[in-house]
């Protein structure tokens, strides 16, 4: 079934009834910008296969080759170009042609169901400098995402990046992807979904872009959870149809650490910062949902005294019994964020991160040459990454209607013409 947003125009399909499980060999997908996994290995519990990576970070890519040595790396060092053999930057997206791509993945043009992918989000961010399509490192990549979907040409395609991207001084990004892929022949939706109605302990919002060939008005997957019953008919207020009541409510940071199995210190991808006496004195004055604006002057750094340059949650202590706020790369720094662990005076463990951004306990991150992670890999690799349980949902609702739409197709018989 799918429900249709009156104002809004976004469409949501029912996935509650959807069968969850590793059986898609025959649903591959080119996953671009991969990072730590998080977006395939969703994608794999709707029944997706990653045929083949594209990642920059040599961090990232000892994490995919440690948990998933069958997903096949792109990281060739060398490129043939007019019959001479040069250096190349390995998983660099902008010198990786789309024929050698589908040549070392075993697929030909069209056979791919999904190209994924979230280009690097630095530059639409709002914790940043905001350049856009101007920042001269990674404004540009979202043009590597279109070139790969045109080349690739697959059934299917997600493309994902910070909430930033929708702000007005960007929307000639968003209005360029949409135009490319229309005239590519995809019908295009994109929305802002929050993690935390899909069943992820983090309350983190993300632009999604989808597109679907054949589908008019793709439809992204009918929130599984929510806050309470007071959020749920806010959000169907405006449906055109109204669904049978039915949702989980959110998953909290309380839910999420109970589920750590015991004694994670001993994994080796577990980091966590040390704390000085001074800052955990300052933690013992903080409650959940307080920060540091509750702290004795005193007690506080120079730069806190005024707060002008401080957010509402810096040096916050998360709420346990609600989805955190979003984990982003430096989480394991109580400094950055509502970080502080809710009920101990320290911050927060990769481990801990891992969970709350809803990665599985069986998938652990990796520094390259390391045998231990480091603290600021663990930090990146696992807070860039796209929620794997926001990910099955996304691959849920997109396999869905690529059923719909190859029945539809099926049932369609050639018309019979008698020949004289």
């Amino acid at each position: 079934m799918i429900y249709s947003n009156s104002n809004t125009g976004t469409n949501f399909i029912d996935i509650s009834d959807f069968p969850f499980g590793k059986n898609g060999m025959q649903f591959p997908v080119v996953s671009l910008f991969s990072g730590a996994g998080g977006l395939d290995i969703g994608l794999e519990e709707a029944g997706f296969h990653t045929a083949v990576c594209v990642e920059y970070d040599a961090d990232c890519r000892e994490t995919l080759r440690l948990n998933r040595p069958e997903w096949k790396l792109f990281e060739d060092g060398l490129k043939v170009e007019k019959g001479k053999m040069r250096p190349r930057v390995p998983g660099d997206i902008r010198d990786i042609g789309v024929d050698e791509l589908l040549k070392f993945s075993n697929l030909k043009k069209g056979q791919a169901s999904l190209v994924v992918g979230g280009a690097p989000c630095q530059p639409f961010s709002n914790i940043g400098k905001k350049l856009g399509k101007n920042d001269e490192k990674n404004g540009d990549l979202f043009l590597e995402f279109v070139r790969m979907v045109k080349g690739v040409e697959p059934e299917a395609f997600i493309f994902e990046n910070v909430v930033g991207i929708t702000q007005q001084k960007h929307s000639d990004v968003i209005e360029y992807m949409v135009s490319k892929f229309k005239g590519l022949g995809y019908g295009i939706s994109y929305t802002v979904l929050n993690a935390a109605n899909y069943g992820v302990p983090q309350r983190r919002e993300r632009f999604f872009l989808i597109g679907i060939k054949g589908v008019e008005n793709p439809a992204f997957p009918f929130p599984t959870h929510f806050k309470d019953d007071k959020s749920y008919d806010n959000f169907i207020k405006d449906l055109e149809v109204f669904p049978v009541k039915k949702f989980k409510k959110w998953v909290s940071v309380k839910d999420a650490f109970k589920r750590i199995p015991k004694n994670p210190e001993r994994r080796s991808d577990f980091a966590l910062m040390n704390i000085s006496e001074p800052v955990v004195k300052r933690m013992t004055y903080i409650s959940q949902g307080e920060n540091f604006k509750v702290l004795p002057m005193k007690l506080r750094p120079d730069c806190w005294k005024s707060g002008k340059h401080q957010g509402n949650d810096t040096f916050g202590r998360l709420i346990a019994d609600l989805p955190s706020v979003t984990i982003r790369t430096a989480a394991y720094n109580p400094a950055k964020g509502q970080y502080i662990h809710p009920f101990e005076n320290r911050g927060l463990s990769t481990v801990e991160m891992a969970a709350l951004q809803s990665f599985p306990f069986s998938w652990c991150f990796k520094s390259k040459g390391r045998e231990k992670i480091t603290l600021v890999s663990g930090g990146r690799q696992i807070g860039n990454a796209v929620p794997p349980v926001l990910a099955q949902a996304l691959g849920a609702a997109i396999k869905k209607q690529i059923w719909a739409k190859r029945s539809k197709s099926s049932q369609k018989q050639p018309e019979l013409v008698e020949v004289n």
